[in-house]
């Protein structure tokens, strides 16, 4: 049976695609075109991402956090099934102990579209070694709905890792108002990062390990 990473790095480009059409119909998206309707008569090409932002949240922080969710909640919804179609041994479980289970093996998968992925300082998983599917990615914020709809792609660019077996370098202090941590590797960990890697290029800069995107 084919491992979980030799499987995603596999079929990339049905994954890519699965998760693009999912998106597409998302609340989002649906409010997109509710607005495009609207407004045609003073936008009759309809908004790009960023102008719909800008019009209805105003800065991009408030949007992104909302994308951000409803990103990693259909990827965590759509990976187990995904791999269980292609022979993979798993099931999803969303529980303190993971988020997918491979036989007795749990399975964190975090996402996020910046240059780390995110943790909180009270989660004890981010102290023990962890099974890790991490992937980064960005949209098209230049494109209007019509464009994303014709070419049925909404997510732009991607890097995924999947780590066996690790411990993640969790920056960040417990406060009153944040429990959020960023999860990294340092820079004498790039040869376990490039080996975690599926999609995407690993760069060593001069403190930690750089994931970077790559076109999907």
């Amino acid at each position: 049976m084919s491992s979980i990473k030799t499987l995603i790095r596999e079929n990339i480009n049905d994954i890519v695609n699965d998760l693009n059409e999912e998106l597409l119909q998302d609340r989002i998206v649906r409010f997109w075109d509710k607005v495009n309707i609207m407004d045609r008569d003073i936008k009759p090409y309809g908004y790009t991402l960023d102008e719909l932002v800008t019009k209805h949240w105003g800065v991009r922080s408030e949007f992104t956090v909302d994308l951000g969710v409803t990103f990693g909640k259909v990827f965590e919804l759509y990976l187990p099934f995904k791999l269980k179609s292609l022979g993979c041994n798993v099931v999803p479980t969303f529980t303190s102990k993971g988020d997918m289970k491979e036989g007795e093996t749990y399975w964190e998968i975090k996402t996020g579209r910046g240059k780390f992925i995110q943790g909180a300082t009270h989660s004890p998983k981010e102290k023990n070694a962890l099974n890790l599917i991490q992937v980064l990615w960005d949209c098209h914020w230049d494109l209007t709905l019509a464009e994303l709809k014709h070419d049925r792609k909404f997510i732009k660019e991607m890097n995924i890792c999947v780590f066996n077996d690790i411990i993640v370098d969790s920056v960040g202090e417990h406060s009153d108002n944040n429990s959020r941590t960023t999860l990294q590797f340092k820079k004498d960990r790039f040869d376990e990062c490039v080996d975690a890697c599926v999609y995407g290029r690993i760069k060593q800069n001069r403190i930690n390990v750089a994931f970077i995107k790559e076109s999907v």
